[in-house]
């Protein structure tokens, strides 16, 4: 998210460990496995204030509460029925001797 508003207002930078920050083996080291954005010098200002804008929209939006209609319900209890059928594993009633 934090890339896209970046890009949106055309200012470069460099995501440390962004790909192999995710990996998330062994020791959980942040120098390691954290995901930094770095921006030049005389970005940092305007990115500071972008990211700010952003995060306290995105608190703003956390007091929301999701309200499902009575369908949504409905197709959340089918598929959770449905599907468990499907899930691989040990099946009951099988009798291995």
């Amino acid at each position: 998210m934090i890339r896209g508003l970046l890009d949106a207002d055309e200012i470069r930078y460099f995501v440390l460990n962004d790909y192999f920050g995710s990996m998330r083996v062994g020791p959980q080291i942040d120098l390691v496995n954290k995901k930094t954005i770095m921006v030049a010098p005389e970005d940092h200002d305007r990115t500071k204030e972008i990211i700010s804008n952003f995060l306290e929209s995105s608190i703003d939006d956390e007091g929301v509460e999701m309200q499902y209609t009575a369908g949504q319900k409905l197709r959340m209890i089918i598929e959770a029925l449905l599907f468990t059928w499907f899930i691989p594993g040990r099946k009951r009633g099988i009798i291995k001797s």
